[in-house]
């Protein structure tokens, strides 16, 4: 993608006044975060940011903010913005898998202002997949937002016309899972041959490769690399004191549960899994067991965490058996370069 010269402008169709188009910054941090939440509340998805986390985004390896995003201003405030990533390794597919991101304000949409931005994402996505992954097939990530329920909001899935007329297609459901805390007690014996307890600082890596082992064969899924792992471990709402680990004699992470406070009072298990080789033993259900009831005990009022609807790994059966239930239902649209 060309980036614009900065003084250029953009006037969508339908729009009533030319938007100022450039690049985000670290400054636009309190800027960007009240676009973001006022989204959140319009839409009533019920998952505010604060500016901390929105600086840790626009910190991501590799990330190259001049070139990868793209924002639109009215008179100082952004009303629109773009970015995009793209996988430090292909997928278990051999896919370079570039994620698109972005919003725009309320009050500006249907103004063409989010088919401007996608164009843009499209074209610098398209090119840093042949620049780190050359030779490869490369696939267009994004969010189709939540779906409609009942009573409810739109849940963001206004943008799903504006994918599919691009040639989008809806690929995976999410199921968004939550448990009260305390909740039912979960007292389970330790399995045979593991010990159970929180992960120590010195361990981050092995945690690590137990994650890239236990996801190597799950759909559209990429080995996370070691220096976004640490920035994301390491974030402001880390919570690694209720993160678990299942932990054999020889020093190898079997299962984890890697925890986040992602909004204030709930735990969020952003990670579950279990190495190939050893599932079918119980780690799983025994690392959630320990997180959740570290988690009642620091005063956390409920849990929630996500799982691929469609996964053939029984993910889903056990977090209910654990006492999560389905709250939303979220989902992935994909389209190939080229």
């Amino acid at each position: 993608m060309t980036r614009p010269a900065p003084d250029s402008s953009t006037r969508p169709a339908g729009s009533p006044a030319a938007l100022h188009r450039d690049a985000l910054t670290l400054e636009d941090v309190p800027s960007l975060t009240a676009l973001l939440n006022t989204v959140d509340g319009h839409d009533e998805l019920g998952e505010p940011v604060e500016e901390p986390s929105i600086r840790e985004w626009l910190q991501t390896p590799r990330l190259d903010l001049a070139e990868d995003t793209v924002a639109l201003r009215a008179g100082g405030q952004i009303v629109g913005f773009g970015l995009v990533t793209v996988s430090a390794h292909p997928d278990r597919d051999g896919r370079a898998r570039v994620q698109l991101s972005g919003a725009v304000h309320p009050e500006h949409r249907r103004q063409g202002i989010g088919t401007s931005i996608l164009e843009l994402l499209e074209a610098r996505g398209s090119s840093l997949a042949a620049q780190r992954h050359p030779g490869l097939p490369a696939v267009l990530r994004t969010s189709g937002g939540r779906d409609p329920e009942p009573d409810a909001g739109p849940g963001g899935a206004d943008i799903r016309p504006v994918l599919e007329r691009r040639g989008y297609r809806r690929v995976r459901s999410w199921l968004e899972m939550e448990r009260e805390l305390p909740g039912p007690a979960l007292e389970l014996p330790a399995p045979e041959g593991a010990r159970i307890l929180a992960p120590a600082p010195e361990q981050s890596e092995a945690v690590r490769l137990a994650h890239v082992a236990a996801f190597a064969d799950h759909w559209g899924s990429a080995p996370i690399d070691a220096e976004t792992w640490q920035l994301w471990t390491t974030s402001h709402t880390s919570r690694p004191e209720h993160s678990t680990i299942a932990l054999a004699p020889d020093g190898t992470v079997l299962a984890y549960a890697v925890t986040s406070e992602d909004r204030p009072g709930v735990l969020h298990v952003a990670l579950v899994g279990t190495r190939p080789e050893s599932r079918g033993r119980g780690l799983a259900r025994a690392v959630l067991a320990r997180t959740l009831a570290s988690g009642a005990e620091a005063g956390f009022t409920a849990a929630v965490l996500e799982v691929d609807a469609e996964s053939l790994t029984g993910a889903t059966r056990l977090y209910e058996a654990v006492g999560f239930a389905r709250a939303h239902v979220y989902a992935t649209y994909e389209k190939p370069v080229g």
